[in-house]
């Protein structure tokens, strides 16, 4: 080697020395202190060892002439680069707190906005770790004007559908960037230190706060006690998403019996409607090995999502809970749900409907919230799903619900109800008023209404069965086999399989309108 190259090589060197420093030891050390892991050891501990290769890594904030002095900004605060998880190609960002408390600079901005674009080109997903305290706002150096972050943005919803986008909040997240992790397929939020803030005054204790964002405004998917087990959460997510759109989640044995049937699925139910059970207790039992990775748990618990195995075969399952409001579609698990089903439809994942709800809830109260036109996205969007779709019916299937659950000619591939499955288009209890009010109002002068109301209320207990529909194949409500509970998993098994090769086109069109 020629000596003229050790003057370039001593620079780089020089650069990589600088980076591996990140902010400085004494940074580093308030890091460690406030209970987070530096930039690259977040980095590190996602990644598959050595498979890491950053780019960008010579960029620095940029300095006009005179301007040298200030403070040092290696690779501008955004660590970047190519790397595997468990063997799968990704790309990641992760912002350096200890380089100016991970504000972001125009250059900084830039690099995250070409690797998105670079993601999106090679069809990898992406993966942004965020602790900033925003925009830095020196107006002759760092500031970061619109033209930057709005190539970001764009770019990010640009490749929405098209590879999976994971972010983690892990330290403050403000002003603008907030809005990325929010643009994410999933978000992952550190319940100690990630703090997520568009900006405004703040009104409350938890404000911003891991908890604020998952039980109030919906925005974050998973909360995590530690970095690691943020990292941890990322990589899982990973195992049940393919690369991109046109590829398949991949498939794994799980050693589970396909046919294995499970008689506590008889006791699960209360034998009086009037009672609860938990939907969890159902779907442990008829996944692979009882492993359900469950998404935003603590947000509208009354509606259920989250990724599982049959046979292997990675699908999502969306299931109304009767133990949380009775299973009710109310906005926001509505919204929960929508969001739910266009992530799987966008990357054919399958989508398991398991039902036991007593539909969309009546009143002033929930019409004030908008529950008519949040339900309406659930009808738009289940409308448009071409991927797999089992429908399983448990016990109540009443009114709007029936069609948003993927029942009563919705396009569901395979609908499958158990025996004690009731069908109606409101609750027998709501008819039994409203048709019978006289006969009620006269049993209660003579002092027998409780045998007179239950009376009514079995006929059409009887006559919403479907095993009286089901004799109906084609109109009103219409499953396609009454099951015994313990067939649940294998008939699940045996659909997904049936639809490996499924092939469903919707009219052609420049694009949807989805209701507000």
């Amino acid at each position: 080697m020629g000596k003229w190259m050790d003057g370039y090589l001593e620079k780089l060197v020089k650069v990589r020395e600088e980076n591996a420093g990140g902010g400085g030891e004494k940074r580093v050390e308030l890091q460690h202190k406030l209970g987070k892991l530096t930039a690259r050891e977040r980095i590190d501990i996602l990644t598959d060892p050595g498979t890491f290769e950053e780019l960008g890594s010579v960029v620095r904030e940029f300095k006009l002439p005179g301007d040298e002095e200030g403070k040092p900004s290696p690779a501008d605060g955004v660590v970047m680069g190519l790397a595997q998880v468990n063997g799968r190609q990704i790309m990641v960002y992760s912002l350096d707190f200890t380089v100016m408390s991970g504000a972001i600079g125009d250059q900084g901005v830039w690099k995250i906005a070409e690797l998105i674009r670079m993601a999106g080109q090679e069809q990898v997903p992406i993966i942004g770790i965020f602790d900033s305290a925003g925009s830095r706002l020196d107006f002759r150096n760092g500031f970061v004007g619109l033209h930057g972050m709005g190539s970001l943005i764009r770019d990010y919803c640009l490749y929405s559908g098209v590879i999976p986008r994971i972010a983690l909040v892990l330290g403050p997240c403000t002003g603008p960037l907030a809005q990325v992790p929010v643009l994410s397929d999933f978000l992952i939020m550190n319940a100690s230190t990630g703090f997520l803030w568009m900006g405004g005054e703040i009104e409350s204790d938890d404000a911003g706060s891991a908890e604020f964002h998952m039980e109030k405004s919906g925005q974050c998917d998973l909360v995590a006690e530690s970095d690691q087990e943020a990292l941890n959460m990322a990589k899982e997510i990973l195992q049940f998403i393919p690369q991109n759109c046109w590829e398949r989640p991949e498939m794994l044995k799980t050693g589970d019996d396909p046919e294995r049937a499970e008689e506590a699925l008889l006791d699960i139910m209360p034998e009086n409607p009037k009672f609860t059970y938990d939907m969890h207790e159902v779907i442990d039992l008829i996944v692979d090995n009882g492993e359900f990775f469950e998404i935003q748990e603590d947000f509208a618990p009354n509606m259920i999502v989250g990724f599982a195995r049959f046979d292997g075969l990675v699908a999502g399952i969306a299931a109304s809970n009767p133990d949380e409001l009775s299973g009710i579609m109310e906005p926001d698990s509505s919204d929960k749900y929508d969001r739910f089903i266009m992530f799987l439809d966008a990357f054919s994942i399958p989508l398991i409907t398991i039902s036991d709800t007593t539909a969309f809830p009546p009143g002033d109260k929930w019409e004030r919230m908008g529950v008519i036109r949040h339900g309406a996205k659930n009808l738009h969007g289940y409308s448009h799903l071409t991927n797999p779709k089992v429908s399983i019916v448990l016990r109540r299937s009443y009114g709007g619900s029936n069609i948003v659950m993927g029942c009563s000619k919705m396009g569901p591939d395979f609908i499958y109800a158990w025996p004690t499955t009731e069908f109606a288009p409101t609750g027998p209890e709501m008819i039994v008023h409203a048709v019978f009010h006289k006969q009620l109002a006269k049993a209660k002068e003579d002092g027998n209404y409780d045998d007179v109301y239950n009376f009514f209320l079995n006929i059409l207990k009887k006559e919403f069965s479907v095993m009286t529909f089901g004799k109906l194949y084609t109109t009103w409500y219409t499953v396609n086999e009454v099951i015994d509970p313990r067939e649940t998993r294998s008939r699940i098994v045996k659909a997904l399989h049936a639809t490996l090769n499924k092939k469903e086109k919707m009219p052609e069109k420049r694009r949807y309108i989805k209701p507000a």
